[in-house]
Order: C-alpha cells, then structure tokens, then sequence
C-alpha cells in the first residue's frame, strides 16, 4: 500500500495518539503506532492495553489497501524534523519494509505485521447508556476539577475523575483527600443514571483529541468507556471499586461567609508562601472585620511573611490555616472576580466558591485546613 499525505497534519495526530503508547510496553508491539489504508482513509491506531486511540485522517494520494505496524517514537521523531510538506508512505505488503519519502530525502523503516497488534473490541452487552455531550462542556468540567485528582498508586480510585451521571445533570469530581471538586453541569441531560471513573492518562488522551470537535459521543459500560468525535475514538478501561461518598465531606451549615477579590487574595498566597516552611507550607488566616491576614513562617531559617487582604466580612475573629499548595490550586480552578469562603471552625472544611456560576454549572470547591497554634 502507499499513501501521500501532509507531514504536520499526520505528526499532529501522531502526537495525540502517542500519549497511549507507554515508555516501556508490556508487549513489544504496543511500542508502535498500527497503520491502516482503506480508500483515502488512514486509521492510526495506538494502544497500552488499558486505552485504545483511533484517529482518521484522510490522504492526499492513496494506492491498494492493508495494514503496518511502525515504530511510534521514530516515525514521530522523523516527523517533527521534517518541514511542512507531503510525505509518501510506501509500505511493502509481503515484508511490511516501510519507505518514507519527502522532497529532499528517503527513510527506510522496519515494519510488522498487525496481526499481533492487541485491540479488542468492548463487550455491547455490558452497554449501560449512551449519550452526546459537547466538547466544551468536557473540557471545562475537567479544567475546574483535574487539579484535584490524586497521583496516589496505593489509591487509585483517587487518581481519576469520577462522572456521577443522572437523567438531567453531569457531576464531576475529583479529590486527593485534602481538597475535593465538584462541578454540576446542567447542559447535557444523558436521560440515564449511570456513573464511571475516568483514569488520569484517559483525560490526557481526551483532552488531546476533543479540542477541535463539538459533540462526543459516550458509550458507557461496566468495564469501558468509549469518546467518540467525528474523526477519532478513545476507548479507556474503567477503575473497578466504588468511588467515595462524595457528598458526605461536604459540609452543608457553613455559619461564616467571607467575599474576596480572587486574584487579589492568589496574589498575596503566592508572595506570602514564599516564606512558609518548604515542607509543610501552611499560610495562618486571621480573619476579622473587613480584613484577611496572611501570615507564613519557617522558624527554622527565622523568616516570614504577612500580607493583608480586604474582604467583605462581619462577625467574629476566626485563625484556620490552609496549605498554600492546594489553596492556590483551588483559587486557580475558578475565573470570577471574586470568591465566597464558607468556614464554621478552624477544624473543619473550607469551602470555597465562585461568587457566580456560569449559566450551566455550578462549581464547589473544599479545602481541608492544617493544624496551626492559635494566638
């Protein structure tokens, strides 16, 4: 078979689906990229087992049909060091010896037959529902939420975002025990309650693929989930275990509501961390009338830092103190100007939210405090 087709358009699709292939395989042939012609059509499949990538792309030039199996990092390295210009693939059908040509040269590559290549396909008996989402709703659930998601291996349930699906709603959320997100988005009403938790390296791979599209297509099962566009599909082998109650850690009578400027308040966490203790950065939040006092030390090289904020507030004086790590992370998740921080002791959760939800969603955000000597 032979094909002529654009080199960055192919490098691009090469690059998305290269995030399935693993650094180190655990069979040899997975370390490659499956390359099939039919008609005009070329389907680069790429796979570690746990998630399959399909993506289409279409030739300029096509001759005969069939299938090869080429090295996924070298033809991608080749790629990105040849300019933008047509690349002649010419793959021997009896040796699958691939050729690789472009205006000022000529590579000569090994290929293998596809016959070993592991697919699969998911089980349609195991299909729980089906719906469209569009690709904006994905992508922005996933920005405010994946900072959340754990990188635990004792506890992978954790390192993924879990989708709680009912007939009218999306919920997304993700937790690593010391801050949780939760975003309800209305836009889409799948008609079905289901749920699943998406892997980490399956967001990776979606992300990489759904920015140009406007609907995806989901098909849910017990085992698998499959994302499918107008030009690719993803399908990615589900964790298996229950997901905890997520809803249970989120406090619901939170007496003492305080209103700042966001990026006001970020601002002053980064410049104030920059003095806590490098291993447990706490920041110590005096909380009065009108104000936030910032305050970080590290006793152990006598330095700190103190920053003021002010904040709509009245009540009664409240000290809680927060990681800045994960502060700044649940401050960057949201886009309005100013925040809601809903306390009721220094014990507890913080929540925070975004003064307004767009018309879709609606983001919650909670923060567990540290423990900190009041004054």
């Amino acid at each position: 078979m032979k094909f002529t087709i654009n080199s960055k358009a192919l490098l691009s699709r090469l690059v998305a689906a290269g995030k399935a292939v693993s650094n180190r395989p655990t069979i040899s042939i997975l370390g490659n990229f499956m390359f099939a012609l039919d008609g005009k059509t070329v389907t680069i499949t790429a796979s570690d087992t746990d998630n399959v990538v399909i993506s289409r792309i279409e030739a300029n030039d096509a001759e005969g049909a069939g299938s090869v199996c080429i090295d996924a990092k070298r033809v991608t390295e080749l790629l990105k060091a040849m300019p933008d210009c047509p690349v002649v693939f010419d793959i021997n059908d009896s040796t699958h010896a691939t050729i690789i040509r472009y205006t000022n040269g000529k590579y000569n590559l090994s290929g293998l037959p596809t016959i070993d290549y592991p697919i699969g396909e998911a089980d349609e008996t195991e299909v729980k529902g089906v719906f469209t989402m569009p690709a904006s709703q994905i992508l922005k659930a996933l920005d405010v939420v994946g900072f959340a998601t754990s990188n635990d291996e004792l506890r992978p349930m954790l390192n993924g975002v879990y989708w709680d699906i009912t007939e009218d709603a999306v919920t997304f959320v993700a937790t690593d025990t010391h801050v949780l997100a939760k975003y309800r988005s209305t836009q889409t009403a799948p008609g079905k309650v289901m749920s699943f938790n998406l892997p980490s390296k399956s967001i990776a791979l979606i992300r990489a693929f759904i920015g140009k599209q406007s609907d995806i297509k989901l098909t849910v099962s017990e085992r698998f989930v499959i994302f499918e566009g107008s030009d690719f599909k993803v399908r990615s082998t589900l964790y298996n275990g229950m997901y905890p109650n997520y809803n249970r850690v989120i406090p619901v009578n939170q007496p003492i509501s305080i209103t700042v400027d966001r990026m006001d308040f970020a601002n002053a966490i980064t410049r104030v961390a920059i003095c806590a203790d490098a291993q447990t950065p706490v920041l110590r939040l005096k909380i009065a009338d009108g104000k936030i006092d910032i305050v970080a030390q590290d006793i152990s090289f006598n330095i700190g830092g103190e920053e003021k904020v002010t904040c709509d507030y009245n009540g009664t004086p409240l000290e809680i103190g927060f990681s800045s790590i994960y502060l700044k992370g649940v401050l960057n998740a949201m886009n309005t100007q100013n925040v809601v921080i809903k306390l009721s002791d220094a014990s507890r959760p913080g929540l925070f939210l975004p003064a307004e939800n767009d018309e879709y969603g609606e983001l919650t955000l909670l923060c567990m405090p540290m423990n900190i000597q009041t004054t």
